[in-house]
């Protein structure tokens, strides 16, 4: 009896368990799930960014041309005539005014002259209209048979000799009056005077230099130019000068190029006019041009953190990560680098940051 006991509180313990299985079997399996914790998602990895590259550009020099301002034009003042000077109404310096007046002759003789003319041409003028006078009585008489035929021939022949000699002092006092403007010594109106040869009272003759002209209105800077700083100068938009003694730029264009060339310097003559400016126009100023010229030994410009130092070398990497040695020359505008490379060329691509 006593091993009776322990079998039976065996059997109603493993009766509990059953009970507790039947339980949980019971509770549905979408409550299971809510009460259970949901997962975490793991974040999706981000893109990578696309390396950042830059294009080489050609690494410039810049030449600096001098030349000198003067006259857009010059011109010898010659007289014309041969006389004594009267007036001089225009000095060094000084602009001819509007008629382009610089000096006067003496006059007189001139005068002389064409009033000896004027006299003239009224004698002949009489002596034609008594010569029509006669030739027409003539005519009349000869077609009345009261006159010889000879006698209206003399007639005609002094009536058409005056005729002549009436023209031919009209085309002498032409002449006369186109010399008396000559005694007028004349230049081109606006012009300066750059030199003056001669003094009042002083003797002139024909030929001789009187004065020198400039027009500088317009300033002309001479160059002498490579054929390669002439082709950059024809592709520049704006051409400016520094105007070095008075620390201001202008603008200015050209003005004629020499289709020829020096043949010592072998360089081109190209002429630069300034045609506005708030300054004296004057010749001998200084004028600087200031030209972009290629680097003669194919160097480059690349901003800074493109380089890669590696044991005191210098490279660059291309977008395939390879590295490309180059030689570092100094600094340039703008935080960029001079480089050189035979390997490296205008308008290769290489990384920004590497």
């Amino acid at each position: 009896m006593n091993y009776l006991i322990p079998l039976l509180f065996l059997a109603l313990l493993l009766a509990g368990c059953n009970d507790d299985k039947k339980v949980e079997s019971a509770v549905p399996a979408h409550t299971a799930a809510a009460e259970a914790p949901a997962p975490t998602p793991e974040p999706a990895a981000a893109p990578a960014a696309p390396a950042q590259s830059f294009i080489a550009r050609s690494a410039a020099r810049e030449a600096a041309l001098t030349g000198f301002t003067r006259a857009r034009n010059s011109m010898t003042l010659v007289s014309e005539e041969s006389g004594r000077v009267h007036k001089v109404v225009a000095d060094v310096g000084d602009t001819l005014n509007t008629f382009g007046l610089f000096a006067e002759l003496d006059t007189t003789f001139i005068e002389l002259d064409l009033e000896q003319n004027r006299a003239d041409q009224a004698r002949l003028l009489s002596e034609v209209a008594y010569n029509k006078k006669e030739m027409d009585r003539y005519q009349a008489l000869v077609k009345s048979k009261n006159a010889a035929q000879s006698t209206l021939d003399n007639n005609i022949r002094a009536h058409q000799s005056a005729l002549q000699q009436l023209r031919a002092k009209q085309i002498e006092e032409r002449v006369l009056s186109e010399r008396m403007k000559r005694f007028s010594l004349l230049g081109p109106s606006g012009w300066k005077v750059v030199t003056r040869y001669i003094e009042p009272g002083e003797w002139v003759t024909k030929g001789e230099k009187v004065a020198e002209l400039g027009r500088y209105d317009v300033l002309l800077v001479p160059f002498a130019l490579t054929s390669a700083e002439y082709r950059v100068l024809k592709d520049k938009k704006d051409i400016r000068l520094r105007m070095t003694d008075l620390d201001r730029i202008v603008e200015a264009t050209i003005a004629r190029v020499s289709p020829g060339f020096d043949p010592q310097s072998r360089k081109i003559n190209v002429d630069l006019e300034i045609t506005t400016g708030d300054f004296e126009f004057r010749g001998g100023l200084r004028a600087e041009l200031l030209l972009d010229l290629p680097d003669p030994g194919g160097a480059v410009l690349v901003p800074k953190s493109a380089l890669v130092k590696a044991y005191e070398e210098y490279f660059l990497v291309t977008p395939d990560n390879q590295r490309v040695r180059v030689v570092l020359l100094g600094a340039a505008e703008d935080d960029l680098r001079r480089v050189s490379s035979p390997d490296v060329r205008p308008g290769d691509r290489f990384l920004l940051n590497p």
